[in-house]
């Protein structure tokens, strides 16, 4: 195997709190969408895989995984009614001051990660934008080699595409990349184009059996991938 060279990490649930950062939000967004109808506001909630009540997203659920397209037409399928721009200026409005909690202190992590060598990113399937001012928030921009969202360019994942923009811009190849993610979306984004390591995080809404046949390495969260990747040695497919 070739030596790791690069980092691919997912956002939401790898980096920061998913529920912790997104659900007041997102409830934000559903009672502006149908303010004072309950029921409608349910229906929203539940087709995207987000409990309202307990404030809990679903794993693998089209929230988790999916872009701002695809929430949307999974909503219009239940409400043709509703307007694609309208709710897309909804949502600006409901994650504009989105504070990402983050799952550790993200500016030490990925600074000894560089000291070490290794060239990062973040892919995510939320929009390049915002994504920026969440991770300059966290304090972590700088240390990023690409920041790859669901509009910069590519094919969001599921598809390899993002992992290859990875490798184009630092001038790696695929199987010099280790993908780390919370969700089966991040980890068959890292297997379609054949790179090097999979490491799943138990630090989103995601379970350990929705990553069967994906992962190569299952972590409780990020804090435990530096000791794994200075092994070296590709560890047995996990089936």
């Amino acid at each position: 195997m070739s030596k790791i060279k690069g980092i691919a990490f997912d956002k939401d649930g790898t980096l920061i709190d998913f529920e912790a950062s997104w659900s007041k939000g997102l409830i934000s967004l559903i009672e502006s969408i149908f303010p004072d109808q309950i029921n409608k506001q349910q229906i929203l909630a539940e087709e995207i895989g987000f409990n309202l009540i307990l404030e809990k997203f679903v794993g693998g659920s089209v929230f988790v995984n999916g872009t701002t397209d695809d929430v949307i037409d999974v909503w219009k399928k239940h409400f043709p009614e509703l307007i694609t721009e309208d709710i897309k200026q909804k949502s600006e409005m409901a994650f504009r001051n989105l504070e990402p909690i983050p799952l550790c202190n993200l500016e030490i992590f990925m600074s000894d990660l560089k000291e070490k060598g290794y060239f990062l990113s973040v892919i995510t399937n939320a929009a390049e934008a915002p994504t920026l001012i969440q991770l300059e928030k966290l304090g972590c921009l700088h240390l990023l080699d690409a920041v790859i969202g669901c509009d910069s360019g590519f094919n969001p994942k599921p598809s390899g595409d993002t992992i290859l923009g990875f490798c184009n811009a630092i001038g790696l190849k695929p199987e010099q990349i280790a993908m780390v993610g919370d969700s089966t979306q991040h980890l068959t984004a890292g297997r379609e184009p054949g790179h090097g390591m999979n490491f799943f995080v138990l630090s989103g809404p995601a379970t350990i059996d929705q990553m069967s046949g994906l992962a190569d390495i299952i972590l409780d969260d990020i804090l435990g991938l530096p000791e794994i990747l200075e092994k070296e040695t590709r560890p047995t497919f996990l089936s």
